[in-house]
C-alpha cells in the first residue's frame, strides 16, 4: 500500500493532483493522498477489522506488515467491500490491473496534523470540509465515483474512484 500516485491510473492521478490543488486554492483546505494503492492481502486485512477478533485480524495485519490495533479499533469497520478498486495484481500479465482505480484524500490541520473528523470544518466557514471537496471533486471530474455519495455505512467521504466498466 502506498500514498504514490504514480501507482494510480492517469485519470486517478490527475483527478487527485487537481483536487489536492483546487480545494487549496478555493478553500484554503490542505489535502494530501492518504492511500493509492494496496495487495489483495492487505485488503484481506482490512476487511477483517470490525467482523473477525482482534487476534485474527491482527495476525492479518501482521502478515503484511501493518501495526496491530486495540480491541476497540478493531469494533469499527473500515472498508466494506473485497472488491476494493485499490486494490493492484502485479503477479499476473494482465498490466490493465497494475494500477489503482482509487485514491483516499485526507484533509491536514493548520498544524499539518491528519483531521479523521468526516464532519469536520478546518477553515472555519460553518460548512462541512468534504461536502464542499465533494463538489469541487465533481467539478474537476464529474464521472468519477465519490464515496460521499454512498449513503448508510458505505459512507465514504474520503474516496474516490473511476467508473470501470
Amino acid at each position: 500500500m502506498s500514498r504514490n500516485l504514480e501507482n494510480a491510473t492517469p485519470r486517478v492521478k490527475t483527478f487527485a493532483e487537481k483536487l489536492i490543488a483546487e480545494t487549496k486554492r478555493i478553500l484554503g483546505i490542505d489535502l494530501f493522498v492518504l492511500e493509492v494503492d494496496r495487495l489483495f492481502e492487505v485488503q484481506v486485512a482490512y476487511y477483517a477489522q470490525g467482523r473477525e477478533s482482534t487476534f485474527v485480524t491482527n495476525k492479518l495485519r501482521k502478515r503484511v506488515g501493518l501495526p496491530p490495533i486495540s480491541e476497540a479499533q478493531n469494533k469499527r469497520k473500515i472498508t466494506w467491500t473485497m472488491d476494493s478498486k485499490h486494490i493492484i495484481n502485479l503477479s499476473n500479465e494482465t498490466t490493465s490491473d497494475d494500477k489503482s482505480h482509487a485514491v483516499d484524500i485526507g484533509i491536514k490541520d493548520k498544524n499539518g496534523k491528519y483531521v479523521a473528523d468526516a464532519n469536520a470544518d478546518t477553515n472555519k466557514d460553518k460548512k462541512i470540509d468534504f461536502a464542499q471537496i465533494g463538489i469541487i471533486g465533481k467539478m474537476i471530474d464529474p464521472g468519477m465515483v465519490w464515496g460521499g455519495d454512498w449513503k448508510g455505512k458505505s459512507y465514504d467521504p474520503q474516496h474516490w474512484q473511476e467508473p470501470i466498466s
